[in-house]
């Protein structure tokens, strides 16, 4: 089709018309009578016609749907995509053309196309190349967009189902809290996809997991008022929110940016509170340097100032006795952990839905600012992996 043409009769419902003719012989004699000077010739001739109400019934269109789409009228509601066979003033009857033209709308209406997109629709169908093909995909990719949208509201249903067993004053904080445990569910999984394979071998997913839940539970603890916070994984969160809270109000105080080595510093303790001790099957060893203290660090210092730092990983390797490794790998693990922590306090807190519970608890601006200073400390990390 060379050049598509403006709405109505002069457009997508002329060509269709003609494209049905040319592809329904049999059903040409019975068209072409039914547009005989006057619109009345089809009642001698015998030629079958049928009323909106009968279109209706054999579609599926409604009597709105139909008379859109014939109103000439584009201005205000009308569509203008059809003209049915005779159409007067409070008089309109429709022969089989127009029967197979409403039966494509309907069948590209239970695909999804609006009244408004089925001229263009139409029009692609008709292309002799791929264009109805293209069309039909970005329809599929429209709906796919939607399904993630309902099923993310089905989702939503369901954990406010949940809260409508809790006790009615604390349904809102039951509401809160499947919410913001999700929502550090999806910030875990986050993060360990974005980290590398070695980093996400070194870390313990299982036990940033459970850090970010209860970190969540301490925020909950915090505003239901209760006074002994529950520690859900043993890692002392609860108790250090308050210390957290002060620092953030600290910062802002001094107009102090995300990026600055204070909230930098606030960020990495708070990540290294999820981690929790769960980095290493043992707990996390104080530090490498205490573990070569203990066993050797002078020949080790030595090898450093002879040889390089190439060399020294080798060193490392062939001086620290058994103990010594195994805290080299407790330490490297941990801070694979507290890596994928931070990536997973960004993901969180990148979340806007989490805003409230978190400035509540935090204190005004906290939100934004603890948000800013998480990515902060991912994109220094990545940095330094390059």
């Amino acid at each position: 089709m060379e050049e598509r043409q403006g709405h109505g009769a002069t457009g997508a419902g002329r060509e269709l018309r003609a494209w049905l003719l040319g592809r329904s012989p049999g059903l040409g004699a019975h068209v072409l009578a039914a547009r005989l000077p006057g619109g009345t010739a089809w009642r001698a001739r015998g030629v079958p016609m049928w009323k909106r109400s009968d279109v209706e019934r054999l579609t599926g269109l409604t009597r709105h749907m139909i008379q859109d789409l014939c109103n000439p009228n584009t201005s205000g509601d009308g569509l203008g995509f059809w003209e049915p066979s005779i159409s007067k003033p409070g008089y309109s009857r429709f022969d089989e053309g127009d029967l197979l033209a409403f039966y494509l709308v309907r069948q590209l209406m239970k695909a999804g196309f609006t009244l408004k997109e089925i001229e263009s629709a139409v029009f692609d169908l008709m292309e002799d190349d791929d264009s109805f093909e293209r069309a039909l995909r970005r329809k599929a990719t429209v709906l796919h967009r939607r399904r993630a949208e309902l099923d993310s509201k089905l989702s939503a249903l369901e954990y406010l189902e949940v809260a409508a067993t809790a006790a009615t004053d604390d349904r809102l904080y039951a509401v809160m809290e499947v919410a913001l445990t999700q929502s550090a569910e999806r910030a875990v999984r986050a993060a360990t996809a974005a980290v590398r394979a070695a980093e996400a071998a070194e870390a313990d997913e299982g036990s940033v997991r459970r850090g970010m839940c209860e970190l969540v539970a301490a925020v909950l603890s915090v505003l239901r008022g209760e006074g002994a916070p529950v520690e859900v994984g043993g890692r002392g969160i609860a108790p250090l929110v308050a210390g957290w809270a002060r620092a953030v109000a600290d910062l802002l105080a001094d107009d102090a940016a995300p990026a600055t080595a204070g909230a930098q510093r606030l960020i990495r303790e708070m990540a290294h509170a999820v981690a929790g001790e769960g980095a290493s099957a043992g707990g996390r060893a104080g530090s490498v340097r205490d573990a070569l203290a203990t066993e050797g660090a002078g020949s080790v210092h030595d090898a450093l100032a002879r040889e390089g730092a190439g060399n020294a990983c080798d060193t490392l390797a062939s001086e620290c006795t058994g103990s010594a490794r195994d805290a080299l790998a407790s330490e490297c693990a941990g801070n694979a952990c507290d890596a994928l922590a931070v990536r997973a306090l960004a993901a969180f807190l990148n979340e806007s839905e989490n805003g409230v519970p978190v400035e509540l608890v935090f204190g005004a601006g906290s939100f934004a600012f603890l948000a800013q200073a998480a990515v902060a400390r991912v994109n220094d990390m990545d940095m330094q992996l390059r």
